[in-house]
C-alpha cells in the first residue's frame, strides 16, 4: 500500500472502451506526483494506492471516478461577432475567459455562420476509462507530512444568519 503523501513514479497507458489511447507515460519520461495533493483524478489515485513499487495492474474507472458525467448546459452558442479567434476548426482546443477572468478550456463543437459553439466539459467526461499501470518506485512521504485539513463550511447560524435573513 501506497501512503498518503509519498511520492510515485509510474508509467501508464490510458485508452478508452473503443482502444483509442487518450494518454500514457513511458519508462523514460514517468508520471511523478505526490499522494493526497489532489494531483490527479480520485479514482486514480485510489486504485495506485492499494499497488506497491514494481506492481502492475488493468483498472476501468466510471465517469464519476474519472471526469464526472457530460453535462449539456456546458455547451454554449456564442454569436461570431462576439469571438476574437480567427481561423478556428471544430475540435480545437482554446482559451474562454470567465467572468472573473480565469481562463476556462474549452472545445469548438461547432461552427455555423452565426454562431460558434463552444463545449466546457473535459473531453474526458463522460466517458470510462481504463489504465494499464506499472508503479516504477515510492517514495515515503518526507518527515512531518501531513495533508491540510479540509475546511468544513459554516452553518448560517455560524455567520450570524438566522432563519429570518439576519
Amino acid at each position: 500500500m501506497i501512503k498518503e503523501g509519498s511520492t510515485v513514479r509510474l508509467v501508464y497507458t490510458g485508452t478508452l472502451d473503443d482502444g483509442t489511447v487518450f494518454g500514457y507515460a513511458k519508462p523514460e519520461a514517468p508520471m511523478e506526483f505526490q499522494t493526497g495533493m489532489d494531483l490527479t483524478i480520485d479514482g486514480f489515485e485510489r486504485e495506485i494506492s492499494q499497488m506497491e513499487a514494481g506492481e502492475k495492474k488493468t483498472f476501468t474507472l466510471g465517469i464519476y471516478d474519472a471526469y464526472g458525467e457530460y453535462l449539456d448546459h456546458l455547451v454554449e452558442a456564442v454569436p461570431v461577432e462576439y469571438v476574437p479567434l480567427k481561423n478556428v476548426e471544430v475540435g480545437m482546443r482554446v482559451q474562454m475567459t470567465g467572468e472573473n477572468g480565469e481562463k476556462i478550456p474549452v472545445t469548438i463543437k461547432d461552427i455555423t455562420s452565426k454562431e460558434i459553439i463552444f463545449d466546457m466539459n473535459h473531453p474526458l467526461a463522460g466517458k470510462e476509462l481504463t489504465f494499464e499501470v506499472e508503479i516504477l518506485s515510492v517514495e515515503e512521504p518526507p518527515e512531518g507530512w501531513h495533508r491540510k485539513p479540509e475546511i468544513a463550511p459554516m452553518s448560517p447560524q455560524e455567520y450570524g444568519i438566522n432563519s429570518y435573513g439576519m
